[in-house]
């Protein structure tokens, strides 16, 4: 495979696990209103063999240093060459849009003033069984909490130490390490 080829290939892998991801939380966000188990929708659609069950998990967005950053690559060279990545953009933008979805869900239920609310959070690295917190969705779900005046106990097994330089050591936010 030519160079230029394999760049692409490296790139546009990452953009279709972007894609996967963004897909099941748009899903996800549907189930809810319809009422599904997004659950057994997974379930369902994995069982295709064509689909498979890998990255089909609804959450908080997808962070970490690959996703991201290919998907910006991507979509700024083809820009740079008069195209446009309609589906990557929407990608982007449902990413992003997820990352603020528990945030909505708990200001709708709670109010927009949080004080006096203490939240837990488990897991706080972009993936599991890694201390990898770059851009992690907990940065921007702990800070959009701390924000509205909450408290936030956050607990990642792996990620526990780099989370404390990362999500900048606050009295409102408590990072608990197991006994």
């Amino acid at each position: 495979m030519d160079v230029r080829s394999a760049e692409l290939t490296k790139y546009a892998a990452n953009a279709m696990l972007a894609t996967r991801i963004s897909f099941m939380n748009e899903m996800a966000n549907l189930a809810e209103v319809l009422g599904a188990d997004i659950e057994r929708v997974r379930v369902g659609i994995g069982s295709d063999p064509r689909i498979g069950y890998d990255f089909l998990y609804a959450g908080c967005g997808f962070g970490g240093s690959c996703f991201p950053k290919d998907l910006r690559a991507l979509i700024g060279t083809a820009g740079q060459n008069g195209k446009t990545l309609r589906i990557l953009e929407a990608v982007q933008a449902v990413n992003q849009a997820q990352k603020q979805r528990l945030i909505e869900k708990l200001t709708a239920r709670f109010g927009d003033d949080l004080a006096g609310h203490r939240f837990a959070m488990r897991g706080l690295a972009f993936k599991p069984n890694t201390n990898d917190m770059r851009e992690a969705p907990s940065r921007e779900v702990v800070h959009a909490l701390l924000t509205c005046g909450a408290e936030v106990v956050a607990y990642d097994p792996i990620a526990v130490s780099e989370a404390r330089h990362v999500l900048v050591p606050n009295r409102a936010c408590v990072m608990r390490i197991p006994p």
